[in-house]
């Protein structure tokens, strides 16, 4: 019996050990899903990836398009009046033809001679445009078309430009991208020196733009629309001439777009009241940076149609004190109502902030090219029109 018994104890004790094979394939089976779980991840991952891609490619840019926020592509929105085509020579009797006997009669008097056109404020502001010579001064440029006058403004801790501007029609103000790029792709542009971009598009004077690539707010330009999402202040300068400020609170751009529109500037603030009255401006307002604050600053004046100012405020560079500490908002408001402005709208400054002169760079550099300008030339604007911008087609019937 006790060898039976051995038997048996050895038989039992063999299977113990089986477990220790089993725990080797398990580990090697977890080995194995482990891998398969990396390897799922990694499709989720990609997969995700794609959705979110495709989101703000294509889903957030329909919605974007279809909620009004911004245009899908260039939309010409307004042109200025052509100017009328000569009238046609009188009609010259055939040859061989007999001629109608006129019966006598008194002499006819002389014809009055046909209004000739000269734009839209040639005849108002006749006194400040030429018969066609330009007179230029170190400080002044006057021709048949422009006629503006610089004055460098100099106070205890205070530089300032000023360009007082007539112009007999609105061609003659317009605004440029940095590299001359309208194709729809308007915001790829690159920070350019200001006398660069003003030697391209022949501007006598020009001053920094709303540096429109840094914000998503409405840009339109020499009719052209480009974007519409509202972004704070707003000014609006019309074909005809006129110029408003609005809140991003007061502003339809339904009805802008309808009044037609030739610059938007999104940056801001507004300065100026309805009433040509300097506006006050407090810390924490949403459409005011630093209020109290003296920086550069480039801001844009109206008087009345065909009259505007570009202003050029000096300032520290980088801290150190170059004969101008700059202006605050307030400051340089009260400065617009005393040029006797009724509207005025401050564009990019610090930095940011140039002004050229006859295609020289005239201000501090503060080592920041400019994305954009406004400027005024002695030639008509050839704006920056992408071929895809079209008039919207009127609805039939």
């Amino acid at each position: 019996m006790d060898e039976l018994e051995k038997e048996v104890q050895e038989t039992v004790e063999v299977p113990a050990v089986k477990p220790v094979k089993k725990k080797k394939k398990k580990k090697r089976r977890k080995k194995h899903m482990r891998v398969g779980k990396m390897i799922l991840l990694d499709i989720l991952a990609i997969i995700v990836g794609l959705n979110v891609f495709a989101l703000f490619h294509h889903a957030l840019d329909y919605w974007d398009i279809h909620l009004g926020k911004k245009a899908p592509t260039p939309v010409v929105v307004a042109t200025l009046p052509p100017e009328p085509a000569e009238s046609a020579a009188p009609t010259e009797t055939p040859q061989g033809a007999e001629s109608t006997p006129e019966p006598d009669a008194e002499p006819t008097p002389e014809p009055t001679p046909e209004r000739v056109y000269t734009g839209m404020w040639g005849e108002k502001f006749a006194d400040k445009f030429t018969e066609g010579e330009v007179i230029q001064t170190e400080n002044s440029y006057q021709s048949e078309n422009v006629y503006i006058t610089l004055e460098r403004v100099e106070k205890p801790g205070l530089i300032y430009f000023v360009a007082d501007v007539y112009i007999r029609d609105l061609k003659y103000l317009g605004t440029a991208f940095a590299t001359g790029e309208g194709n729809g792709e308007f915001n790829v542009g690159t920070e350019v020196q200001i006398d660069k971009i003003a030697k391209r598009v022949n501007a006598i004077v020009a001053i920094n733009g709303d540096h429109y690539k840094l914000h998503s707010g409405i840009v339109l330009r020499n009719g052209v629309l480009y974007s519409e999402t509202p972004y704070e202040d707003v000014c609006v300068l019309y074909t005809d001439g006129s110029m408003e400020t609005f809140t991003k609170d007061e502003l339809d751009i339904e009805a802008v777009k309808a009044a037609g529109p030739w610059q938007v500037w999104s940056f801001g603030p507004g300065l100026l009241d309805a009433e040509g009255h300097a506006k006050t401006f407090l810390d924490g307002q949403s459409n005011v940076l630093n209020v109290n604050v003296k920086n550069p600053r480039c801001a844009i004046g109206y008087y009345e149609p065909g009259h505007y100012c570009l202003v050029k405020v000096e300032g520290n560079r980088w801290g150190k004190f170059i004969g101008s500490y700059g202006m605050t908002f307030s400051e340089m408001a009260s400065m617009f109502e005393e040029l006797g402005c009724v509207r005025a709208y401050a564009l990019d400054g610090g930095r940011s902030a140039a002004m050229s002169w006859l295609g020289e760079f005239l201000s501090t550099n503060y080592d920041r090219g400019s994305f954009d300008i406004v400027y005024i030339s002695d030639t008509p604007v050839v704006a920056d029109t992408p071929k895809a911008a079209e008039m919207p087609a009127e609805s039939e019937g």
